[in-house]
Order: structure tokens, then C-alpha cells, then sequence
């Protein structure tokens, strides 16, 4: 099988009708009208262009029935995301705008149930109004910085008017007196053209003299006529905004009633620019037309911007005239690519699926390491993405991103046109030939050069060796994917991972899946050395292998730069040790930094203070210190010494960095310095190949920074962390090793933390404060007396006579207790309540719990006293059942669960069904809550809760999508059953099949849209063959009849009579505008039928013949001729005389009527 037999459209007769632009005028040509049409059948009215569609058209016909003025509509989005194409297909739609085969707009467009359902009302409403009316173009096509003049051009053009403002008053002025039939005839009549002849309208003798035919008193002669005509309409350069709403009206307006009118202007924000005087005349001109009582709230301005309106401040201005605001992303771009261009057979699709899952080995090695690799979710869209793989897809975005300067490739009119021309460049090749990723190199390399993103030199070279034999072709096609690599960032946020090296060249280079794969892989590195001997490329040895990079005579200068900084570094090792050991040391605060230590529940920071000199701080015992050691300064034997004779009860953390690599990472600092030092001499290049070059440069410092890291990582593997005594800890990197001591390190500072470790200190203070007395404590679950509580007792003993609150925080937050603060003043205040303790301010003055301020906590002294005295769940369970559509109260979470099952079963059985549809999901979960009861089932709802909505909703929208579909299929069929006979129901019922076979009802893109389509075209096109033929009979029998001079004879109404008891009345004619209007055709008729109609017109026609002949000589004689087979002329000559004798016997009888 070919790729070209997998397409529903075969690519290499499919077209793009528009090239991938959809233009914003009123052109009703017949180049125009194809390509509308084929704009209808491939739009895809789905995602935020079925949003967009739904928002504007509910949101004007709820303001037309307020007395609310309609805001206008700004469609924004990145340039070339089809907000053109929307607004087009709006403009279209609105005006339901009729085809010559009789196929209206809104039957050729599939469109969502609720845009349909906007559009009918809104047909509705035109009939209390004026009908419908649609003008679209753009600003900037109009007359220059004049908005008014522009506006009016667009609207004189759509209403078939002269676009200038004199001329179309002038028309109107015609129209509105009778005139213009009678002028536009004696123009034509003296064999002018009407609108040339009205471009000379001040100096046309033939208009004069027509106005003077239709009216004599206008003037004496034609002079006097064309002084009138400059005087009554003269060229104006500005119309007043008066003017302006007039001639808007009068154009528009039918019997003195205003249409429902909408007016798109494309591309505003470009018209607009930042230009604050354009965008004060766009917003006033739609300001003024909009609040204008002569067009009540009927008329809807749209516009079209890259930007969304606050995007920008030149456009913040137009934000309140256009309120509704639709926002094109680029999500919907591969939607339409693989609608339009790559929708697949349904009969293909098992075999290409088997040829994918046979070579899924070789698609998932590819750029295997790199961001744009293959990953699992690869196989959902591998499928509707042949033959473009979805690794080289994501390829080519990060190239284009880089590269494409202008945005011209990134638009959807050239992703189409790429893709399709990806399409047609593969469909003579057998299944599995998918494009190249050096493909779009081809697509783009014009516009690269262009705009300077490539050299000439570069450019030339690629070219010129594609022309040579096999061999250069692929050192050409390796040249270009050389480039385009280069192009790619490789700082650590941007950088996708590929590189140029031979393996990953060959993974893109890749084309036939089935064969030869093996072979290219070895021609590549043969080749890439014949680049690198003849000077094109050049080879450098970086982390991810031998990478090749374009080589230039700036390259080369760049290079020796590097050179010389590399040569001067290892004359001056002093600054590379400075060097050393910053890295080393930011190297331990990098692993420090990831070590988060909380001690207990209650989560209390504690912090690790590095040190790096060579003796332990004064406070070590009061502090945990992370003393730091390296083996370019001390020994290993020097420092275990030192760690084992230390008290082990010091909290201090011992961290040894031996010497590895020691020539290794000197080299990595030198290359790191070097390149660094390059690039700050050499500067920021103004030529494109300084720019490769600099880049070059840029790649080689991040490639030396991750050697350093690197070495750095394995020279960290082997540090040694040891506790005060000579314990170590383990762990698997040097943080976690860090950490393991510091908790160990944290036990030994803060020995007494247990103690009030309990998170619930906050709510004894909050209960304290509010209700006082002794239940503070029963937040912590304590019954007992306040004063026994361990906390409260160890700040009791502290406390002795008196002591401020500072002394209390001071004692109790640092070692060895360092209790949480919480914990501190929750204690203070619950023996405050209990009346254990007594506070006072600094004046001495009593203080309660409710009145004792805890921000002057500190500045607090206090004494003893010396006188003493889970619904949750089911909480849980309601907000599920009520959140999937059960009212439930409190108390009625079990009795309610069996609608919660019954709910999950209807909405599970309609998720799937017999084939076409899907199988039914995976209900085990339902399954097993329902085998439940009483509690063991609320807890396994409680348990599954997050999973039940989600659940439940997939259904819901399965179930929803399954029965759209299925009135899709029943449509199918009823097709299948009334195209039996004709050529295609063999092809139509083999994809039918496939898909019942597939059970794809609910596939994407849908398998049925285009299929239903297709045969109701065909279906439409063999009853007009039909219908044609009809009529034509009919034409020629009817002649054929009033040529008869028995007919002659008859009235009009006789003739009336015959004919309409024959039913021959009028001619045969149907309706065939919708698909529901074709089904009912031949639902009533049967093609076969129409055969045995034209077939018996010659039979009827007779009879009304003979009718009339009967109604003149009612004693008419009709004598059939017999019949007979002549082999000779003797036998005609014999048939003819006894035909005669019997004749001339009947007329001897009276009329006679053969």
C-alpha cells in the first residue's frame, strides 16, 4: 500500500483552494465562491473557534432583545492562528450565503448544535427586521488615515454600491427617484460599461443625457447637467459622522427597515500600529455607529488583532467599544492540520497502525535523551501525525521558534501548506516512508536567507552539493541539519538536548521505516569526515560526544582566541586553585541550601551554619555547625583525628572533600575560564557567522561547566561527614548525608524539644485567651491540673519567684530545649487562665489572659500564684454527592448511596455499547462499593472520593459525545441504504464496516463527518443528473405539444385543465439544499423512479394531446397503427397500403386520430 491510499483526500490531488489565507473581503467571483466553499468543508469549527463562534453569536442576539448597545467583538491571537478564517467563516455564516448548486453555507460547514441553533435564531429575527446583512475588509484597503471614508467604502461594496463616497450617493440618489434602471440602460445600450462609465461621472455625456431623458426639468442641456452633478455630489475627503450614519442607512436599509448587519474589519490592530490618531478615529467612528438610534442595537462591529486589547496601550482605548473578547490559541492548529490535510481511511487505519507498533523500536531510539524524544503519549497521535513522527514534529517547533524570525512559517496558513507538502512529497512511497526531519529545511531555507538567519556561503554550499550524486546529497542534507542544530539554545532553561552528532543526525535523517536504516547509520560518520576534511564542518569533543558544528574563517579566529586563553591560565595556577576552591565552597552552600531541617511535629527550623576556617568557632556547643575540610588543605588521617577526639555530645557536623581528579578538574577550570574569557573578549559579533561562531563559544563554556559539575559530582561522591566522636553518616548524595547528621546533631543540641513538641500549642493560646480557666490544656488532650503538665512545670520551676517573659522565651527556644514559641506562650497563658501564674505590666499593673498583649509578652513579668483552683468524613461524603447532582443532608449519607451507584451504572452503560460504539470502561470500582454496606461502603467512598467525580464526569461526557454519534451513524445508514445501486456504495459500505469493525464511533478526528459529507454530495449530484434529465424531457414534450394545432385551438384555461389532469402542470423540480432535503427527495423518489418519470413524459404529453383533440371532434376516431418488423421494402410497401385502406375506411366513418 502506498501512503497516498491511507488519505481520506489524496494529497496529490487534494488542494489548499486558499494556499492556507483566508482573505477578509466581499468577492463573490467565481474563483472566490470555490474557494469559500472548500473554506467551508474543511473549517473545523471545534476548541476556541467554536467558543469564539458561541460567545459572539449569543451574546449580540441577547442584547437584541434589550435595549443594551452591542459591543463589539475583538478576535485576538498569535499571528497566523486563523482569526482571519473565524471571522470569515462568521461573515459567511451570518448571511448564510448561497452557492449556484443551491447549497447554502450553513449546510456545507459542520457546525456545533449550539452555533446552529444561534444562527437559526438569528434568521428568526431577521424576518421582524430588515433580513441580514454582512460587509468585511480592511481598514488600511480604504482611503489612507480617513476611518469614516474607509468604513463606508466596506459597506458601499458589500451593498453593491461604488466604494466612493460620491459616486455610491450618487446611485442611491437614482435609485431612490426611478432613475437608475433607465440610466444604466442607455449606457449600456451605447455598448459602455456601467462602472467605468460611472468612474467619469462629471464628464460622461451619455449619463447626462439619460437624466435628461428622465427628467427634462433638471437642466437645459447636458453642460447644465454636469454643473448639477459636481455641485450635487461633489469628491469629498472627510464625510462627518451625520454623513456617515445617513449614508450607512441608506445603503442598508430595505423598506425603511435596518437588517440585522454585521461589519468585520480585519487586521484593526495592524491598521491601527501605534498610531494614537488612528486608534481614536477607529474607536470614535464604532462608538458613534454603535449608539446611533437609526440602527437601534442591530448593527455588530468585529475586529481582528494579534494582541489582545490590553496587550497593548495604543489599543487599551478600543477596550470599551469591543467587550467581548475572543482569544485564539495554538492548540487548535494540529486539530485542523489533521483534519484537512491528514485525516486517515478508516479501512488504513489497521495497517498502518500495524506497520507503527512493528517499528515503534526504531521511532522510540530517536533523539532518544533530549526533551523532543519519544514518550509513551507519542502513540495517541502517531496515527492522525503520518508521516510527520511526532519526535521530528517537536523538532521542528524548537527550530522554527528559533529561526523563524517573522513568524511566517508558524502561522497556520504555512503549517497547513508545510504539512501538506510534507504529505504530497511521501504519497508514491510505500506504507512506512515517513518525512525527513532536514525536510523543513527545504520549506524554509528562502526565508532563512532572506532575513539573514543564514549566510550565503551556507546556503550555496548545501545547494550546491544537493545537485551532486548520492554521497553529497546526504552531506548536503547532514550541512542543513548541522545548521538548524546550531540554531538551537543551549543554556540549561532552553536547551532540548539535541546535538549534531552523528547518531542523532541519523536518527532524523531516517526515512523508510522498513528498510535501509542500518545502512544510512553507517554512511553518516563516513561522510561527516569528508565535511570535516574538505573544511565545512568541524568536530568538538563535548559531554554528549563528538559534535559537529559549521566551520567558518570567524570560527577559526574564535577558536584561536581560546587557545591563547587557555595557554595563559596554565602559566598562572593560582588563580585556577581561587578558582577551585569558590567552586568547592559554593558547591557544599549549593547541597547545604537543599537541606531542610525541622525537628518534630511541631516542624520547627533549624538552621546549619557552614564554616570553612580551619578551627571550630567559640559556639560550637550552642550552634550546628557544618565544619568543612578539603584534601588540598589537610589530610584524611588529620581529620578523622580531629572528628574522634571531639565531645560527643558537640552538635558539630565534620564534612571531608578528598582531592580526586585533581589534573581533571584543573583542565575542566581552565577550558571553563577560557571560554568564558573568550566570549567577554571577542564580544557580541555583527555578522551572521560571529554570531555561529559566538555561539560555538557559548556551547563549549556550558559544555565545560558540566565537566565541572561533573567532576565535581564525583568528587562529592566521595565526602565524608562525620559527627562529633567519629560517627558517619550515611546517605545517598552529600545533602541527605548532611541531613542524616544534622537530625542526629539536632537530637544532641535540643534534648529537652519532646517535651512540648505538639502542634496544638496555638489552640491552647486561642482558648486561653478567649475562654480561659483550665480546659487551654485539653486542646493538647491533658485533663489533668496545669501545673503538672511537663511544659508548664519545667517553666513553673524557671520561673521561681518572677522572671520577665524575655528571659522565659530566651531560656526555653535556645539549647537544650528549643521548643517551638507557640508552645512558650501557649503555656504562659493557660497558667495565666488556670490562675497559676500571675502577670503584670511594667508599671506593675495585673494582667488577665483576655487583657495580656502578646506582642508585649517579652516585657511581661510573671509570679507564681500562691492560691490554686470526627464527622469530618461524612462532611466529605455530602460535598461528593451533592457535587455529582445527589441533595444530600446531614444524617442521610448511607440512605443516599444507592443513588450514587445508580447514577454511576446509567451513566457507565451509556459510556459504551454494541459496535460501532466502544466497549463499555472499567467499572470495578463501582463493582466493589456496591458489594458493600453500612460503613465498610462509606468508607470505601470516603477512601475513593477523589476518584468518584472524575470518574463519573468521563462517563457523563462519553455517554454525551456516544450519543451525538450515534445519530451521526443512524444518518450513515440511512445513506448506505439509499445510495444501493450507484458506483461508490461499495467503497461507502467497506469504510462503514471498517468503522463498526475498528468500533470507532468515538475516534478524533471523527471517521464520520467526512464520509456523511462526501455522499450526500454524491447524492445531491446524481438526483440534479436526474432532475436535468427530467426537465429537459418535459421542455421538449411541452414544446413538442404546443405546437399542435388541436392544441393552438384550445384557451388557456382548457389547455390548464388538461394539464393539470395529466400532471403536467409544471415542471418537474426539487429541493435540495440541506442534507435533510436530500434524504426526503429520495426517500419520496427513488432515482429509479425519476428514470420511469422522464420515461412516461412522451406517453402523457400524448394523452393531453389526444385530451384536446377529443374536446374539438368529440367523435374522433383513434385507430391504432399495427405493429410490424420490415426486412424488405416490398413488406413496408405492403404495411403502408393496407394501413392506408384501413385509414381511408374509418374516414369515410368520420376524424380519425393515430
Amino acid at each position: 500500500m502506498l501512503n497516498r491510499d491511507i488519505y481520506q483526500l489524496d494529497p496529490l490531488q487534494n488542494r489548499l483552494a486558499n494556499n492556507g489565507v483566508a482573505e477578509v473581503k466581499d468577492d463573490l467571483s467565481v474563483q472566490a465562491l470555490n474557494t469559500l466553499r472548500y473554506e467551508l468543508e474543511t473549517f473545523v469549527c471545534d476548541g476556541e473557534y467554536a467558543k469564539g463562534m458561541d460567545l459572539i453569536l449569543g451574546s449580540y442576539l441577547r442584547n437584541l432583545t434589550t435595549d443594551h448597545e452591542q459591543p463589539g467583538v475583538w478576535i485576538s491571537g498569535f499571528f497566523g492562528s486563523g482569526k482571519s478564517h473565524l471571522a470569515k467563516m462568521l461573515r459567511t455564516l451570518w448571511v448564510d450565503q448561497r452557492f449556484p448548486d443551491g447549497v447554502s453555507a450553513r449546510h456545507i460547514a459542520r457546525l456545533p448544535e449550539s452555533v446552529s441553533d444561534h444562527l437559526k435564531e438569528l434568521s428568526n429575527q431577521a424576518q421582524r427586521y430588515g433580513g441580514l446583512h454582512a460587509a468585511s475588509g480592511t481598514l488600511g484597503a480604504g482611503a489612507n488615515n480617513n476611518v469614516r471614508l474607509a468604513l463606508l467604502g466596506i459597506l458601499f461594496k458589500s451593498a453593491d454600491l461604488p466604494e466612493q463616497y460620491h459616486l455610491a450617493r450618487f446611485v442611491l440618489w437614482l435609485k431612490h427617484k426611478g432613475y437608475l434602471d433607465l440610466v444604466r440602460q442607455r449606457v449600456e445600450e451605447e455598448g459602455e460599461n456601467w462602472e467605468r462609465e460611472l468612474d467619469d461621472l462629471f464628464v460622461s455625456p451619455i449619463i447626462a443625457r439619460a437624466l435628461l431623458e428622465s427628467d427634462p426639468t433638471l437642466a437645459s442641456d447636458v453642460k447644465g447637467v454636469r454643473v448639477l452633478l459636481k455641485e450635487q455630489f461633489p469628491q469629498v475627503t472627510d464625510v462627518t459622522n451625520d454623513q456617515m450614519v445617513k449614508a450607512i442607512y441608506d445603503a442598508l436599509q430595505r423598506d425603511d427597515k435596518f437588517p440585522l448587519s454585521l461589519i468585520v474589519l480585519d487586521e484593526v490592530q495592524q491598521y491601527v500600529g501605534t498610531d494614537a490618531e488612528r486608534a481614536y478615529l477607529v474607536q470614535e467612528v464604532v462608538e458613534t455607529c454603535c449608539k446611533h438610534k437609526a440602527f437601534g442595537n442591530r448593527l455588530l462591529f468585529v475586529s481582528t488583532g494579534q494582541n489582545a486589547l490590553s496587550g497593548m496601550p495604543n489599543l487599551q482605548r478600543l477596550m470599551g467599544r469591543f467587550q467581548v473578547t475572543v482569544m485564539l490559541k495554538d492548540t487548535d492548529v494540529e486539530s485542523v492540520i489533521r483534519k484537512v490535510i491528514l485525516q486517515k481511511k478508516e479501512s488504513a487505519r489497521a495497517e498502518l497502525q500495524a506497520v507503527l507498533t512493528r517499528q515503534l523500536g526504531e521511532i522510540s531510539r530517536h533523539l532518544r535523551g533530549t526533551k523532543v524524544e519519544y514518550h509513551q503519549d507519542d502513540e495517541k497521535v502517531m496515527l492522525a501525525d503520518y508521516p510527520v513522527l511526532p519526535v521530528r514534529r517537536r523538532f521542528w517547533e524548537r527550530v522554527l521558534r528559533i529561526v523563524d524570525t517573522t513568524g511566517t512559517v508558524s502561522q497556520l496558513r504555512n503549517q497547513l501548506k508545510v504539512i501538506h507538502e510534507a504529505a504530497k512529497a511521501t504519497a508514491e512511497y510505500e506504507l512506512g516512508h515517513v518525512v525527513p526531519g532536514d525536510f523543513i529545511y527545504g520549506q524554509i531555507a528562502p526565508n532563512l536567507l532572506q532575513t539573514g538567519v543564514i549566510s550565503r556561503e551556507s546556503y550555496d554550499t548545501i545547494a550546491h552539493l544537493s545537485a551532486g550524486d548520492a554521497d553529497q546529497q546526504l552531506q548536503s542534507r547532514l550541512l542543513a541539519l548541522i545548521l538548524l542544530i546550531g540554531k538551537l539554545p543551549t543554556d540549561p532553561v532552553a536547551d532540548c538536548g539535541v546535538r549534531a552528532t552523528a547518531d542523532m543526525l541519523a536518527d532524523l535523517l531516517v526515512e523508510d521505516l522498513n528498510h535501509g536504516k542500518d545502512e544510512l547509520r553507517a554512511r553518516v560518520p563516513r561522510q561527516l569526515e569528508v565535511l570535516a576534511k574538505e573544511g565545512h564542518v568541524m568536530a568538538m569533543q563535548t559531554s554528549a560526544g563528538v559534535e559537529y558544528r559549521l566551520q567558518t574563517q570567524e570560527s577559526a579566529q574564535w577558536y584561536d582566541t581560546f587557545r591563547q586563553q587557555e595557554a595563559d591560565l596554565r602559566g598562572n595556577l593560582q588563580r585556577v586553585d581561587n578558582q577551585r576552591v569558590d567552586l568547592l565552597h559554593a558547591f557544599i552552600k549549593k547541597q547545604l541550601g537543599q537541606v531542610r531541617l525541622s525537628q518534630g511535629v511541631s516542624n520547627v527550623a533549624r538552621p546549619i551554619t557552614p564554616c570553612f576556617d580551619s578551627e571550630l568557632p567559640k559556639d560550637a556547643a550552642q550552634k550546628i555547625y557544618l565544619w568543612v575540610q578539603d584534601g588540598w588543605s589537610t589530610s584524611e588521617a588529620s581529620f578523622h583525628a580531629e572528628a574522634r577526639g571531639a565531645n560527643p555530645d558537640l552538635p558539630t557536623i565534620y564534612l571531608f572533600i578528598p582531592a580526586r581528579n585533581r589534573s581533571e578538574l584543573t583542565n575542566a577550570i581552565i577550558a571553563q575560564k577560557a571560554a568564558d574569557l573568550t566570549l567577554e573578549l571577542r564580544g557580541v559579533p555583527s555578522t551572521e557567522a560571529g554570531t555561529d561562531a559566538r555561539k560555538a563559544m557559548e556551547t563549549r563554556l556550558r559544555d565545560a561547566d558540566k565537566q565541572v559539575e561533573l567532576l565535581l559530582k564525583e568528587i562529592f561522591s566521595g565526602v565524608q561527614v562525620l559527627q562529633a566522636g567519629g560517627a558517619e553518616a550515611q546517605g545517598n548524595s552529600v545533602a541527605a548525608c548532611i541531613e542524616k547528621a544534622a537530625q542526629a546533631s539536632m537530637v544532641r543540641l535540643y534534648r529537652e524539644f519532646d517535651l512540648a513538641d505538639n502542634v496544638h500549642w496555638g489552640k491552647v493560646y486561642d482558648r486561653a485567651r478567649k475562654d480561659g480557666g483550665q480546659n487551654a490544656l485539653e486542646a493538647l488532650g491533658y485533663n489533668g491540673e496545669p501545673e503538672k503538665q511537663p511544659v508548664c512545670a519545667a517553666i513553673l520551676k524557671f520561673i521561681g519567684a518572677a522572671k520577665k517573659g524575655s528571659e522565659i522565651r530566651d531560656t526555653f527556644s535556645a539549647a537544650p530545649y528549643g521548643w517551638p514559641q507557640d508552645a512558650i506562650d501557649g503555656a504562659l497563658f493557660a497558667l495565666v487562665a488556670a490562675g497559676v501564674l500571675r502577670a503584670s505590666d511594667s508599671a506593675d499593673k495585673p494582667l488577665g489572659a483576655q487583657s495580656l498583649d502578646r506582642q508585649k509578652l517579652t516585657q511581661t513579668t510573671f509570679r507564681p500564684e500562691t492560691i490554686t483552683i470526627r464527622p469530618v468524613d461524612l462532611i466529605k461524603v455530602r460535598g461528593l454527592l451533592n457535587a455529582v447532582g445527589i441533595t444530600c443532608q446531614t444524617n442521610e449519607e448511607q440512605q443516599k448511596l444507592p443513588e450514587l451507584i445508580s447514577l454511576a451504572r446509567t451513566l457507565h452503560n451509556a459510556a459504551g455499547g454494541d459496535a460501532p460504539a466502544p466497549a463499555r470502561p472499567d467499572a470495578s470500582l463501582i463493582d466493589a462499593i456496591a458489594k458493600e454496606s453500612g460503613n465498610s461502603q462509606l468508607k470505601l467512598v470516603i477512601d475513593h472520593k477523589d476518584e468518584l467525580k472524575p470518574l463519573l464526569d468521563a462517563w457523563r461526557a462519553q455517554g454525551d459525545k456516544l450519543q451525538q454519534r450515534r445519530n451521526d451513524w443512524q444518518l450513515l445508514q440511512t445513506l448506505l441504504r439509499l445510495s444501493k445501486g450507484l458506483a461508490f456504495h461499495e467503497k461507502l459500505h467497506t469504510e462503514v464496516e471498517a468503522i463498526k469493525a475498528n468500533r470507532s464511533l468515538l475516534a478524533e478526528p471523527s471517521p464520520l463527518e467526512s464520509l456523511t459529507d462526501g455522499t450526500i454530495g454524491q447524492l445531491r449530484e446524481a438526483i440534479n443528473h436526474h432532475v436535468k434529465a427530467c426537465q429537459t424531457e418535459y421542455g421538449l414534450r411541452l414544446a413538442e405539444l404546443e405546437a399542435d394545432s388541436h392544441w393552438q385551438q384550445l384557451d388557456a384555461a382548457r389547455r390548464q385543465l388538461i394539464l393539470e389532469r395529466r400532471q403536467l402542470a409544471e415542471q418537474p423540480s426539487v429541493s435540495l439544499v440541506s442534507r435533510e432535503d436530500v434524504i426526503d427527495s429520495l426517500e419520496s423518489c427513488s432515482l429509479e423512479q425519476w428514470s420511469d418519470r422522464t420515461a412516461s413524459l412522451a406517453a402523457r404529453f400524448e394523452a393531453a394531446r389526444q385530451d384536446a383533440v377529443k374536446l374539438l371532434q368529440p367523435k374522433v376516431q383513434h385507430v391504432p397503427l399495427p405493429k410490424r418488423t420490415f426486412e424488405n421494402e416490398a413488406q413496408l410497401r405492403q404495411w403502408l397500403a393496407e394501413v392506408e385502406a384501413s385509414l381511408l375506411a374509418k374516414l369515410a366513418e368520420g376524424p380519425v386520430m393515430v
